[in-house]
């Protein structure tokens, strides 16, 4: 059977807490190899999408299809395992631990020169490595955050509001991280509010509005 062209297929996705469904009938696909944004306001439903293809919240119908394998149902660290990287608002470092710890804490079996091409991509880190990740700017914990996502050498990544709270600069710099991995051939679903950051580096683009997702 011929593979699909697209890397992550989402189809009549339902999903919420409770009672309560936040998206309804989500319908979303990612091209293999390009950039699709995903913009709205905030309290729109970005994160709780997100959450939902992650695996991270159980009230979920629908299909998640990850390079032709369905996703949908199986536990999060499975999906991790199907290619699936997740970069989460914010970041969400180990504070305690330093930057390499970071780096590498999910992935025990890494190698010098997996570490190597995250500094390749963020050399701004190599000389952070032993500097504990709660002393950390914003823009260098995003760094921290994607770089750990990648080091699990995902197929598809997906950035829940990356450029949040970042300076102009930063959020430019990002920008060209991004690009990078788009020219490896990385497959990226961004959720954004900041739509100006989103023209910079996405091929195409998804609306989300109280939970109806439509596309651009």
């Amino acid at each position: 059977m011929k593979r699909s062209d697209d890397m992550l297929i989402v189809k009549n996705l339902y999903a919420g807490y409770g009672h309560v469904k936040v998206i309804r009938d989500g319908c979303l696909t990612v091209p293999a190899g390009k950039v699709v944004g995903l913009v709205g306001r905030n309290g729109a439903g970005k994160t709780t999408f997100l959450s939902a293809l992650s695996g991270l919240i159980p009230d979920v119908s629908g299909e998640i299809i990850l390079h032709d394998e369905q996703i949908g149902g199986i536990p999060s660290f499975k999906r991790v395992r199907a290619g699936l990287g997740v970069v989460p608002s914010g970041g969400r470092l180990f504070k305690s631990l330093t930057v390499e710890e970071n780096l590498t804490i999910g992935n025990p079996n890494f190698s010098e020169a997996d570490l190597a091409e995250i500094l390749r991509l963020f050399p701004e880190l190599e000389k952070l490595l032993t500097r504990h990740a709660g002393k950390l700017s914003g823009g260098e914990r995003q760094m921290v955050a994607i770089g750990r996502a990648l080091m699990l050498k995902p197929r598809m990544l997906l950035l829940d509001e990356p450029s949040e709270g970042l300076a102009p600069i930063v959020v430019l710099r990002l920008a060209d991280a991004i690009k990078q991995l788009r020219e490896k051939g990385m497959s990226m679903l961004i959720a954004e509010q900041n739509v100006k950051f989103t023209d910079l580096i996405c091929d195409s683009w998804f609306a989300i509005d109280k939970g109806a997702i439509t596309e651009l």
